[in-house]
């Protein structure tokens, strides 16, 4: 691999990166959900995002094995299908991206 394909590889996740960041901010800003509470975390999330959808093309949920996510489909690509049932249960998406709101940081 040279220099070249560095560079497209670099500018390739550059790309996804902006793609995942302006997904995660359009779904919590029209979506019932906010972010996680920590921002480490979410950090963790969106490159594992970005990572997955640079390499295999799709936003796969880094919290489950990718032969997994790919295997399931859309169902475990984000917002994936079952982060409603686990923000219900638990507070949060398993990948501890989106979580219930706090109200009292509501405006």
């Amino acid at each position: 691999m040279g220099e070249g394909d560095d560079a497209s590889a670099e500018s390739g996740k550059a790309k996804a990166l902006a793609r995942v960041q302006g997904f995660v901010r359009r779904y919590v800003a029209k979506g019932p959900y906010g972010l996680y509470s920590e921002a480490s975390q979410v950090a963790l999330t969106i490159d594992g995002l970005t990572e997955n959808l640079a390499v295999h093309g799709k936003m796969y949920c880094p919290c489950a094995p990718i032969e997994k996510a790919k295997a399931a489909g859309h169902e475990l690509v984000c917002p994936c299908t079952p982060h409603h049932e686990d923000i219900a249960r638990q507070g949060h998406c398993d990948c501890a991206l989106f979580a219930k709101r706090d109200p009292s940081t509501e405006p």
